[in-house]
């Protein structure tokens, strides 16, 4: 046998071998007459191009099997938008700082241990307590206003008693002939009522007074430490058994269910004023929006970035966000709205790094892809190569884009 004949008989061989293992392929894929497709088996499919864009084109029985549901784009009315970029923060207001009442020593609580950073606290928990001490000096000093608070509270007493005795004078006198008026009955009134608040106040400084000496006595106990509000302990600044300060903070505690979004806006970027709100979402996971609300412009600015910072009071309660994040925001900026649709988020499949639907063509499916640099509530708006009306697969996307990979189009764009 010649070698061109051989050739020929060999690529006639190879032919055969291709043409019989893609009909077993579509056989395999292919259901028998009143049976179910198997539910991980992609339809036949027939993959070609219009121009660059692929299309996937299925018998009405495969489309009917697969389970294809469509839906039309929905025409939209964006409003044109800033991108502007920045990091959260804590929020001043949810940080609360627990500090020494008193000079002493810290103690642990017996029936918990000292708190750590990562540790939850409720509103109200008892972390420890503090046992007090008083210098001589501020011993001395204490003890002189408890003096002059005794003083005080006698004078006033007295003041209390005159007081009381011209009202009662004055009360007579104008119950019996009116010798005294309405209004000089009403002003002795207002000097009793002054003369007892000056006493009750003098009282309740002597309390004060003499619970501090007893508390700093050498047989006193300790007085309990509370956190008035809960949340997260970021800081240990002290540990049981140190000596520490009247005023010292001991341990701050942050809630992280609201944090701060200082977003930086480049120099030249023009908003829409004022600004009262922002879609902020975290660099990574740009579909999902943040609800934020505008604090105002940020009380200092950083001389590297040209430009402005805003602050904005961000909700992340239920996330495991904290500050340091890197996060983005959505700003209104100045200029005419632009039209196009929202892509449903149902209709959306990834592949080669990038984000496509597939648009209707019955029976041809073609796969086009969606921008997503702009996201909404229900899913991405597009500003070009879409139109209102034009239905896109929102149920077996997936499976179409399985059955152009089986087909020979390796869901990739040429």
């Amino acid at each position: 046998m010649n070698k061109p004949l051989r050739w020929t008989l060999g690529i006639l061989t190879v032919g055969a071998v291709a043409a019989a293992v893609s009909w077993g392929v579509l056989e395999a894929y292919g259901a028998k007459a009143g049976e179910e497709p198997a539910e991980s088996a992609a339809p036949p499919a027939a993959v070609g191009r219009a121009g660059t864009a692929v299309e996937v084109t299925l018998t009405p029985e495969a489309i009917k099997r697969s389970g294809v549901k469509t839906e039309p784009l929905a025409a939209a009315t964006l409003e044109p938008e800033v991108v502007a970029y920045g990091r959260l923060e804590e929020d001043p207001s949810r940080s609360f700082t627990l500090r020494a009442p008193l000079a002493g020593i810290l103690r642990a609580s017996p029936v918990a241990p000292w708190p750590s950073p990562g540790s939850t606290l409720s509103d109200g928990a008892v972390v420890g307590s503090v046992e007090p001490r008083y210098a001589p000096a501020e011993r001395v000093d204490l003890s002189s206003r408890l003096v002059a608070a005794r003083s005080e509270k006698q004078a006033v007493s007295a003041e209390v008693a005159t007081a009381r005795a011209a009202l009662e004078r004055a009360r007579t006198l104008h119950a019996e002939d009116r010798t005294v008026s309405d209004r000089a009955l009403q002003e002795a009134e207002l000097a009793v009522d002054t003369a007892r608040a000056r006493l009750r106040q003098a009282e309740e400084t002597i309390r004060l007074l003499e619970a501090a000496l007893v508390a700093g006595s050498a047989d006193a106990g300790v007085l309990p430490l509370a956190v008035e509000r809960g949340g997260e302990v970021v800081e240990a600044l002290a540990q049981p058994g140190e000596a520490v300060e009247s005023g010292q903070p001991i341990l701050r505690v942050v809630r992280f269910d609201r944090l701060v979004a200082r977003i930086d806006v480049p120099a030249g970027e023009l908003l829409a004023e004022p600004v009262a709100a922002a879609g902020v979402f975290l660099l990574g996971d740009e579909d999902r929006v943040l609800g934020a609300e505008t604090i105002g412009p940020a009380p200092s600015f950083d001389p590297d970035i040209p430009g402005r910072t805003i602050l904005f009071r961000v909700g992340v309660e239920g996330t495991a966000l904290r500050p340091g994040a890197a996060v983005g925001a959505r700003l209104r900026s100045t200029g005419a709205a632009l039209t196009g649709v929202v892509v449903p988020r149902s209709a959306v499949i990834r592949t080669s790094g990038r984000a496509w639907v597939w648009v209707d063509r019955a029976p041809r499916f073609v796969r086009r892809e969606v921008p997503l640099d702009r996201p909404t509530a229900s899913g991405w708006f597009a500003g070009a190569g879409f139109a209102a009306g034009e239905r896109v697969v929102v149920v077996g996307a997936q499976d179409l884009l399985s059955a152009e990979m089986m087909a020979g189009g390796g869901g990739e764009e040429e």
